[in-house]
């Protein structure tokens, strides 16, 4: 077994030069300020000076999907809708898309245009009779031409599935516009990707997060194209070396639905996994309400944004017991809280995405009724008042959030919500302050991921947002580090470097 003796660096929490001893792929010695080069029988390691810290930890992040779109055309960088437009067309005459003849293109942002207002079908239509399909940056919402929604067998008279909208003009036909399940429904009809390029893609997406520091990273979403193949394929890339340790959850249909694999013949499938510190299923993924920017979240109020020309830019939720409220709701309360209970009572950690607060209040009422609420996990929770907070101090969730959502969506914020809601957004002072487990994460391939401007956008949270939320730098470090580990059971086994854990590193420059 290796032993290796790492000296002359900068520990990060102290500055101070320190040493720090491996043996194989575990720390014996903690980082410690006291002088070792001398001991024999280490292979001596001298890190010039750098600073050393564990690596990152992506608690919420979606690493097949994140390979995958390496392939697509990317949006992100056009501003006006003509921009868009015209990247699709050059896309489209350029020969690429699959080999059935989809275009797919991501990170589309109908807010960056000057009125705000989505890509038509039309529009799609006037570029070609190929399925065409860009997804929304938020990743909750697209624009299909009619050969994707042919495909699809979606027609003016399709009703709205159950969770979702297909948008419509003033006269009740299919403007291309996806919301939701309806979203999620045609997509799926797209080609779907076989096991060798599932495996390519995470290995690829793992190449790209390792060079920002990351060592672990949580899939927030397994099971979205085959459960037995996505699994497979992790096993796949972990067996050839993929750079990132992964973490599973699997979306709760995939198990307890009625087409699902049922939980027996899935305690199986978890049964193969037998390297726990390289990949695992860690536990069961819901969404309970939408987006932001696509005006979906599920939220006490209306949002300030509006579209024109007879475009629905989103479904809204029937107001109950006389509360005002907007966006969507994926489940009612009711089966929501019957999901959690079924996988919380089949031993599952849950994680549920909610962005809304009025759809945080049913995902609290959910937990509560789990009887152990400390066990799961909230996901986003990016609008919370003081009275949620108040309520999670007593169910005391993991709430995992994104600070890099604030650095790269603040004006599609600002445009749905306005500007007093918007600066509250993803309250982690607050959190931290009433003593709840706070993890960050980055949610990719919906932003970039680099933990680093997730780092500075917690502690600086930049013009538009209360500076009453920042955090401290260690802080924040902590939410991509020891918290990461904690929400997702690795506690003792990576995150802090202390003896006996991973030997998980890296050595930078600078933090931030």
């Amino acid at each position: 077994m290796s032993m290796r003796l790492l000296t002359n660096f900068r520990w990060w929490r102290t500055g101070e030069l320190s040493s720090m001893i491996i043996e194989g792929d575990r720390v014996v010695l903690a980082p410690e300020s006291r002088s070792l080069e001398h001991q024999s029988g280490y292979e001596l390691v001298d890190c010039g000076g750098k600073i050393l810290l564990p690596k990152f930890i992506d608690s919420h992040c979606h690493v097949l999907p994140t390979g995958l779109d390496l392939l697509k055309l990317d949006l992100s960088s056009f501003g006006t809708r003509q921009e868009v437009l015209d990247a699709v067309r050059d896309w489209s005459h350029a020969g690429n898309g699959s080999s059935e003849g989809w275009i797919l293109a991501v990170q589309y942002n109908q807010t960056k245009f000057h009125d705000s207002r989505h890509i038509t079908i039309q529009e799609l239509d006037a570029i070609s009779n190929r399925p065409i399909l860009i997804r929304h940056s938020n990743g909750h919402a697209s624009v299909a031409n009619s050969a994707a929604l042919q495909a699809a067998g979606v027609s003016d008279s399709t009703p709205n599935p159950a969770g979702g909208e297909y948008g419509r003009d003033a006269s009740g036909r299919l403007n291309g516009v996806l919301f939701e399940t309806a979203h999620e429904y045609v997509t799926s009809c797209a080609p779907q990707p076989g096991l060798n390029e599932m495996v390519e893609a995470i290995l690829a997406a793992g190449v790209k997060m390792a060079e920002l520091g990351i060592g672990t990273a949580s899939d927030m979403m397994t099971g979205r194209f085959d459960l037995g193949l996505e699994l497979q394929a992790y096993q796949i890339a972990a067996e050839r070396g993929c750079p990132i340790r992964t973490r599973l959850y699997i979306q709760w249909r995939e198990v307890f639905g009625p087409k699902g694999v049922g939980l027996e013949a899935f305690r199986d499938l978890e049964a193969g996994f037998t390297n726990p510190n390289r990949t695992k299923i860690a536990g069961v993924k819901l969404f309970a309400d939408g987006a932001i920017g696509s005006a979906t979240a599920a939220i006490y109020g209306q949002y300030s944004g509006a579209e024109s020309n007879g475009v629905v830019i989103s479904p809204f939720a029937k107001p109950t017991e006389a509360m005002n409220t907007s966006g969507q709701l994926i489940y009612s309360a009711e089966k929501l809280k019957t999901m959690v209970m079924i996988a919380s009572e089949a031993g599952y950690q849950v994680a549920v995405h909610s962005i809304g607060d009025y759809s945080t209040d049913l995902v609290l009422d959910a937990f509560e009724a789990t009887g152990c609420a400390s066990r799961h996990r909230l996901e986003h929770a990016m609008l919370l008042s003081d009275s949620q907070i108040e309520r999670l101090t007593q169910l005391n969730p993991f709430v995992t959030f994104q600070p890099e959502f604030l650095l790269r969506f603040g004006g599609t914020y600002l445009k749905q919500l306005g500007p007093e809601r918007t600066s509250l957004l993803k309250r982690s002072r607050s959190v931290i302050d009433a003593g709840l487990r706070l993890s960050f994460s980055s949610d990719r391939p919906i932003v970039p991921g680099d933990p680093r401007d997730g780092i500075r956008f917690a502690v600086e949270r930049g013009e538009g947002f209360s500076s009453a939320e920042n955090i401290s730098f260690e802080e924040a470090v902590d939410a991509y580090t020891v918290q990461g580990a904690m929400v997702n059971g690795d506690l003792g086994l990576m995150g802090t470097l202390g003896e006996g854990e991973l030997a998980d590193y890296q050595l930078v420059d600078s933090v931030i």
